[in-house]
């Protein structure tokens, strides 16, 4: 007894000594490092991305000549692959181009009063015989009045001496009688000529005198006859833009200048619907879109300086490069730490981890390095020292 008395003493002086520790050491105090740097992953890209070339209609047309090829330099709205089609389309636009030249030249006619020129020579001919007609007719006419005019002369004789010797009883009254009646057919003979050449001359005058005006009529450049002309102008001049639309239909160009960096659908080939003709970026203007974790991305500034290493040993040594744009999103990260950095439980190979995306200029003196390495992925450590900042 005696013996566990001494036991449980001993285990209670030991208890008491833990629960009162001795204070630690201020010599033993450790200060955390200043941080210098930010490290994450990200990828080379162009500037203004990768640009997939298609066409509307890529499911219903087919390539029918490549202009460029792979690693080719081109200008803005360059030509670089033709469909097919191209060859009537250029006919359609040649006949609508024909077209307005025709319609101009008859502006141009019926603006000069030529228009009608076949119509016009026409109604002077008529206008002329008509007039011959005229004269003709009216000499005839006057001829029988002529000849009207002597047999009056010829039955007023009879008729006189006719009375006379009525008068004298050497003839019966019924000759007198028959002598008037011929006076009375030779007056209403003459009279009927007189009137059928009035009736000729008002008649001819008259067709002459319209047709006259129907000349006028045609020399006169009608307001409503250039706007006609005018309109059919500008209705050839609109089938023109339209065909000169679906040519450019079959003509595919750059919609910027830059390096066409592939082809995925061949000379024959119906046109690749989900990559399209050929993929163009400006590569001479290259950029890291760097993955910043959401810890880090209070210490980014534009114009802090960016050292860029190859993730996979894409290109050897560092280029340098200068913050141009910070994110306004937070987002998932999308890549992954190589798996011989070793960095187990590193932010870097975190998938879940939040992220900012920063935009980095390459170094024009370092763009020739990474021009054909657009999508590789890259480390890049941002020099967050005070001051070190660049336009």
């Amino acid at each position: 007894m005696k013996r566990f008395q001494q036991s449980a003493a001993l285990l209670g002086i030991i208890g008491l000594c833990a629960c009162n520790p001795q204070p630690p050491s201020t010599e033993s105090a450790v200060t955390a490092a200043p941080v210098d740097a930010v490290v994450a992953l990200g990828r080379l890209e162009p500037e203004g991305e990768v640009i997939r070339i298609s066409v509307p209609n890529a499911q219903d047309s087919r390539v029918n000549q490549i202009l460029v090829k792979e690693g080719d330099w081109v200008k803005a709205d360059q030509v670089l692959a033709i469909l097919q089609g191209i060859d009537r389309r250029k006919a359609d636009l040649r006949d609508a181009e024909t077209d307005v030249k025709l319609q101009r030249a008859e502006v141009n006619k019926v603006q000069q009063g030529d228009a009608k020129k076949a119509q016009i020579t026409a109604q002077r001919a008529a206008i002329a015989r008509l007039q011959a007609q005229l004269k003709t007719t009216t000499k005839q006419k006057q001829s029988a009045i002529a000849s009207a005019e002597a047999t009056l002369r010829e039955v007023q004789l009879t008729y006189q001496r006719r009375q006379n010797l009525t008068e004298q009883g050497a003839i019966a009254r019924a000759d007198l009688d028959l002598a008037q009646r011929d006076l009375d057919m030779a007056i209403a003979l003459l009279n009927e000529r007189h009137a059928d050449l009035e009736q000729t001359r008002t008649t001819l005058e008259a067709e002459i005198q319209q047709e006259q005006a129907n000349l006028a009529e045609l020399q006169e450049v009608r307001p409503v006859d250039v706007e006609i002309a005018e309109a059919r102008l500008t209705k050839a001049q609109i089938a023109v833009e339209q065909r000169q639309a679906i040519l450019e239909d079959v003509q595919v160009r750059a919609p910027i200048a830059g390096q066409i960096l592939r082809i995925n659908t061949r000379v024959g080939e119906q046109v690749n619907t989900s990559q399209g003709i050929m993929e163009l970026a400006r590569t001479d203007r290259m950029f890291v879109t760097a993955e910043i974790s959401e810890l880090d991305i209070n210490k980014v500034r534009k114009g802090q300086r960016a050292t860029i290493t190859s993730e996979y040993g894409g290109f050897s040594g560092e280029i340098q490069g200068t913050v141009k744009q910070i994110g306004l999103q937070i987002g998932r990260r999308v890549l992954q730490e190589a798996a011989s950095s070793g960095s187990t439980g590193s932010p870097l190979t975190d998938q879940n981890a939040r992220i900012v995306t920063v935009k980095i200029r390459v170094d024009p003196d370092d763009n020739a390095k990474v021009t054909a390495l657009t999508y590789m992925q890259v480390r890049v450590k941002l020099d967050i020292a005070a001051n070190n900042y660049f336009d």
